[in-house]
């Protein structure tokens, strides 16, 4: 099972970071952790791109760190706002 993640762009916004990249749920996994880089996560989204419809992500954020759980063989886009 592979889950994996990459930053593909940061940027800052007044005193507030905008970190977003994309993700792929590989050979069965159902998602992994995203090391944002950030201290705090004020916002977090995601965008599936190859998922069921009904099917909503798991989300659970601790300092800078998100565990996402998807649909297995998920791919799709992050973006996180915070500190």
């Amino acid at each position: 099972m592979a889950f994996s993640y990459a930053i593909k762009k940061d940027s800052v916004i007044g005193d507030m970071k905008v970190v977003a990249g994309t993700y792929a749920s590989a050979d069965g996994s159902t998602g992994g952790p995203i090391v944002t880089g950030l201290s705090e996560i004020i916002y977090f989204n995601t965008d599936c791109e190859t998922s069921q419809a009904a099917t909503v992500n798991l989300v659970a954020i601790s300092t800078g760190t998100v565990t996402l759980t998807t649909v297995a063989n998920e791919d799709g886009k992050w973006i996180a706002i915070g500190m």
